[in-house]
């Protein structure tokens, strides 16, 4: 009878922990739901129509939207050119430089605690309000021109948003200032995980800075280095509103990226027309999803191919 009475308790005693369980996961699963796959299939529907926000004038088109893009909508290409163009200047320069600071300030030097609270600062602030302050710093009357007059490197002011390739350098050049100090973060927290013998071993067996950075630093942190990649790659892939605030696109789309031209054309609000193609742009959309998941599987390559490295 005992028995019996202690396995009554201990299945009630899971029943309780199971409710608990569910009951914790309810809130995020209904937000999956309600905010990632609802809007999925939402898109997917209306890919297929020629629809611009009135469900009563919406129409079955099929394959149309998705055969135009690929066949006449050039601009939707040179977005994706231009994104690849700003993630291979910014991501290699950002990784870099946040991996030397962070080995840096890992020394333990003075006042190290402040500069990773000033490095870091940019992430907090709304890249809305980034993209405003970098506009107005080089803008043709701006702090930049200023300066650089003032040391004698130009004799008048630089209008970098007038050329495609000097807007582009100061779009990147905001955007590592944002994401910088959160990298400096990551970093440190994979050198920490660092053991101090290795490189006490090393010295004693005079190993240069360079030879501990290649045969130690590097191995040891390559798993975090891989996450912290990827998280680089998808933000800067996936970078809008920053573009939309800074530049909008200009000069004559040569910094839009693949995100902030689909928002500027087809999301109500941003649009510049009061009717936006939102059927055509919902097709954009799912094809832009699919050519993510394909770089998603080239960098799951190149991962493994630096675990066979180190």
């Amino acid at each position: 009878m005992r028995r019996d009475t202690n396995a009554g308790s201990l299945k009630k005693e899971k029943a309780v922990e199971a409710r608990w369980c569910y009951l914790f996961l309810a809130l995020p699963i209904i937000g999956f739901i309600l905010l990632q796959v609802y809007p999925i299939l939402w898109t997917m529907r209306w890919s297929f129509y020629s629809y611009s926000g009135v469900e009563s004038t919406a129409r079955w088109v099929g394959m149309r939207n998705f055969i135009s893009f690929f066949t006449t909508d050039m601009t939707y290409w040179h977005a994706w050119g231009n994104t690849l163009k700003f993630a291979l200047c910014k991501v290699p320069i950002e990784l870099t430089l946040a991996l030397g600071l962070a080995m840096l300030l890992q020394d333990g030097r003075k006042g190290a605690g402040i500069f990773r609270s000033l490095y870091y600062l940019p992430n907090v602030v709304s890249v809305a309000i980034i993209g405003v302050v970098f506009s107005n710093l080089f803008s043709y009357f701006g702090v930049i021109n200023v300066f650089l007059q003032k040391i004698g490197l130009i004799k008048e002011g630089i209008d970098w948003f007038a050329n495609k390739n000097y807007a582009m350098g100061v779009v990147v050049a905001g955007s590592i200032w944002n994401t910088f100090g959160i990298n400096v973060m990551y970093f440190m927290a994979a050198l920490s995980g660092v053991p101090a013998d290795l490189y006490e071993s090393a010295d004693l067996d005079g190993a240069s800075s360079w030879t501990k950075f290649v045969h130690i630093t590097l191995p040891m942190i390559v798993k975090m280095g891989q996450i912290i990649l990827l998280m680089s790659v998808v933000g800067t892939l996936s970078t809008n509103d920053y573009i939309v605030a800074m530049t909008n696109g200009g000069p004559a789309g040569g910094t839009n990226t693949v995100m902030s031209y689909m928002t500027t054309k087809f999301v109500p609000g941003f649009a510049d027309t009061t009717t936006p193609a939102i059927g055509y742009g919902c097709s954009m959309g799912l094809v832009t999803t699919l050519l993510f998941m394909l770089i998603a599987v080239g960098y799951n390559k190149l991962n493994k191919k630096l675990s066979n490295i180190y």
